[in-house]
């Protein structure tokens, strides 16, 4: 199997979307899928990029900073789990469990879902206090430190690294909505052709479609 790390924000929509597409691409192509905290309020320190527009900054530092707190609390549990393979387990149902209620169409991002993510996952709630314990922030930077290394100094989220030999990686994809099917497996196949070619730097094009989340399921 191939490891395929995936470097998320867990309040990012578009990074929502790309995690929902390769859990399905993962099992038709021999992934084995690795998830790594990606912080978007340390990589704007604490402040907010500049494309945001005015109306929604006070929107996404709270959502940023809810994320942080979150990614606290899974690191926390990934530490709690031992195995590194346990450890990328707890991850992606906690994950899985944020994503459900966080982009939920009229959810409340507050603090109750920091609370249902670890009861639906059957942790103890104990591991709620890593929110507020800044010690979590070092797996998080260390991780971000690598997603820098592939996909571009203060990269965005997602950014994938593909373990192969060599490693490669890239920033996104970013896309709305994403391909299911056959048609998500012949993307990331594609994508690896472009990843796998040192040459190629940047492939962009306007967002012509809102981030909306998948369904649940």
């Amino acid at each position: 199997m191939t490891r395929v790390e995936v470097y998320v924000d867990p309040s990012c929509p578009w990074a929502w979307i790309t995690t929902r597409w390769l859990k399905e691409v993962a099992p038709r192509r021999d992934l084995e899928l690795g998830w790594c905290s990606f912080c978007i309020e340390i990589r704007d320190d604490y402040g907010v990029s500049p494309a945001i527009a005015p109306e929604r900054r006070d929107a996404a530092m709270a959502a940023h900073a809810l994320s942080h707190r979150a990614l606290r609390v899974f690191e926390a549990a990934r530490a709690e789990a031992g195995a590194a393979a346990a450890g990328d387990a707890v991850f992606d149902a906690l994950l899985t469990a944020w994503g459900h209620r966080f982009f939920a169409r009229g959810a409340v991002r507050d603090e109750s879902i920091l609370t249902g993510c670890v009861d639906t996952c059957g942790l103890d709630r104990a591991l709620l206090r890593a929110a507020d314990d800044d010690a979590w922030d070092a797996p998080i930077t260390g991780a971000m430190t690598v997603a820098y290394t592939f996909g571009g100094e203060k990269t965005q989220t997602p950014t994938i690294v593909v373990r192969d030999d060599p490693p490669h990686g890239f920033k996104g994809p970013v896309m709305a909505p994403a391909p299911t099917g056959d048609a998500a497996v012949a993307l990331w196949d594609a994508l690896m052709v472009l990843s796998r070619e040192p040459g190629v730097f940047e492939f962009t094009r306007p967002r012509a479609n809102r981030p909306l989340p998948p369904p649940a399921g």
